[in-house]
């Protein structure tokens, strides 16, 4: 339920509306449908909705090592992408692009063989 009145909230702000204003707007509905006690959890929903947002307007390149950059700017096409650098990932890279992921890291792929090997 907070999902929704995150999400409303959010239309409200995109649409225009100041976000103080916005927010009493649905603190206001809260309260008449009494329900108030779900603000701080529609705090946390809407949070969560705007970094999702946020992040759809973003290019990253993941690598496993710094001296991966090249090849993976190669493979992956991603010229102007942030670049961020994380060990987990063993070897290869990920892009989160405009909300997307694709993923060719060794990481992904052990998993899949491990998920394969131990299901059948």
């Amino acid at each position: 339920m907070e999902q929704a009145y995150a999400q409303a909230l959010l239309k409200l702000i995109e649409s225009g509306e100041k976000p103080k204003d916005a927010v009493a707007k649905v603190q206001k509905a809260l309260a008449k449908s009494g329900r108030a006690a779900l603000m701080p959890a529609v705090g946390r929903a809407f949070e969560r909705l705007a970094e999702r947002q946020a992040q759809k307007n973003r290019s990253v390149l993941v690598v496993a090592r710094k001296s991966d950059e090249a090849m993976a700017r190669r493979a992956s096409g991603a010229k102007e992408a942030e670049l961020a650098v994380d060990s987990s990932l063993i070897g290869g890279w990920q892009l989160f692009d405009k909300g997307e992921l694709r993923d060719e890291s060794w990481k992904s792929a052990l998993m899949t063989i491990y998920q394969n090997a131990t299901t059948k």
